[in-house]
């Protein structure tokens, strides 16, 4: 079964548990072998980061500052494929997709974004996007998401097969016309934006809700009194045995 057909199966009955960033372990996040550690395990999908280099290489890393976890200083777009790797383990998106379908992964992309520092070269991450869901038929096992709507558009406009996603880091006025106007069918926020209305008329419309980052038994008490679709969390393992107990 897909990742798609899974969150249409489970809608209503049960949560679907992904990693975020893979998961927190001794091994590097973000990276195929962080992934492999949770190959089989049950998650329903992994969220990944997506930036761009110096060279215009689509990859896998979370942070705006290298500084906070590496050795570097400044940000991915400071450098090239080739000088990132020769200070840390970094993968790109294409190794990312390809270990990814062939071990059926499912993938939720957060493209990162920040205007002031990015604005310019979002387009070429949406391409670079495109043409690897393209390379790896990927649309049915993922879905793209970013608090960046003008480059979720710009996807969507390109592939209209592409599965998307809105970060909306408010309440709108009318969150389904937004889903709508966005043509998405993920609305990822924080819980303590949501609310039994809100996940409700989303759902009423056809929509998933995703309320990320869950991490802790309160956080999940709440997802699950909300009645949202997916989660992410750092822990997936111990958040889906935290559910099994709490659903039994």
């Amino acid at each position: 079964m897909t990742f798609l057909e899974q969150l249409k199966a489970d809608h209503g009955r049960k949560l679907m548990i992904g990693g975020h960033r893979g998961h927190l372990s001794e091994v590097r996040e973000n990276t195929i072998e962080n992934y492999k550690q949770i190959l089989g395990s049950g998650i329903s999908h992994i969220e990944i980061d997506i930036q761009l280099t110096k060279d215009d290489v689509a990859v896998i890393y979370h942070d705006y500052e290298l500084s906070e976890r590496t050795s570097l200083t400044g940000r991915i777009r400071d450098y090239t494929l080739a000088e990132l790797r020769a200070a840390f383990e970094i993968d790109t998106l294409d190794e990312s997709v390809a270990w990814c379908k062939e071990n059926h992964q499912a993938i939720a992309f957060e493209l990162k974004s920040r205007a002031l520092d990015m604005y310019d070269f979002m387009p070429e991450i949406a391409c670079q996007m495109v043409e690897v869901l393209r390379k790896y038929d990927f649309f049915d096992m993922c879905f793209v998401f970013s608090t960046d709507f003008r480059t979720l558009r710009m996807i969507k406009d390109m592939e209209p097969r592409t599965p998307i996603g809105l970060i909306v880091p408010f309440i709108p006025a009318d969150p389904v016309k937004l889903m709508r106007e966005m043509d998405a069918i993920i609305y990822l926020v924080y819980l303590d934006s949501l609310s039994p209305e809100i996940v409700r008329s989303l759902h009423e419309a056809g929509y998933y809700v995703d309320g990320s980052i869950v991490n802790t038994p309160e956080r999940m008490k709440a997802a699950i009194e909300l009645g949202v679709d997916l989660i992410e969390s750092d822990h997936p393992l111990e958040m889906m045995k935290l559910y099994e107990e709490m659903t039994r």
